[in-house]
């Protein structure tokens, strides 16, 4: 049965690419069993150093392989995960302009999934008001001075995005904000929603 060992540290996978989970990983100095490769030869299915009774995919870069590897079965990968979405919200800032206020909430996509479109509804816990925008795009409103826009939000960006405005100073109330983004325009698609709380602090004036 063929040998494998690496130059470097690899990570082992449940299928062939970083999309999936790793599982395990083989290490200089380490040998492991090889049973199948993938059909284009860069990735070899192996033994799992971790666990000797499971089998996990290993990129074939810093690999050498030793023994009858020419025979080896190939095998068909598994489906690639479905990516799943999620991501953090923060309060940020206060923001004004001509007698309206706002507030600006941190998003960040730490999900799989780009998201297109995003819901904010906002509700002053103080007074009882409550304000809401949706918009396919991802909007910063920097006070009068100008807005910045990005038409999505990718996996691991951060992205200030600015509330509906009050037409009150909300500065020491206590606000409630529900923030819903999803994969697709017009809130359709895959849909996450966020509740944060958060007492309103003067920002940018």
């Amino acid at each position: 049965m063929p040998l494998i060992s690496v130059s470097v540290p690899t990570n082992c996978r449940t299928g062939p690419g970083k999309i999936y989970d790793r599982v395990g990983a083989l290490l200089v100095g380490e040998v492991a069993e090889v049973v199948g490769r993938n059909a284009t030869g860069n990735y070899w299915y192996i033994r799992n150093p971790r666990q000797p009774n499971g089998f996990c995919w290993l990129w074939g870069e810093y690999a050498t392989v030793t023994g009858n590897f020419a025979a080896l079965p190939v095998f068909t990968p598994p489906p690639t995960p479905t990516p799943v979405p999620n991501f953090r919200a923060v309060y940020a800032s206060r923001e004004t302009c001509n007698n309206r206020w706002w507030v600006d909430i941190r998003l960040r996509n730490t999900g799989g999934m780009e998201f297109q479109s995003i819901s904010l509804v906002v509700r002053d816990l103080t007074t009882d008001v409550v304000v809401s925008m949706s918009s396919d795009v991802f909007a910063n409103v920097d006070g009068c001075l100008s807005t910045e826009s990005r038409d999505a939000l990718l996996p691991d960006a951060i992205r200030l995005v600015s509330g509906p405005a009050f037409t009150y100073n909300p500065t020491g109330h206590v606000l409630r904000a529900r923030i819903t983004l999803c994969s697709g325009e017009g809130q359709n698609g895959m849909c996450i929603t966020k509740t944060i709380k958060f007492r309103v602090v003067p920002g940018s004036d």
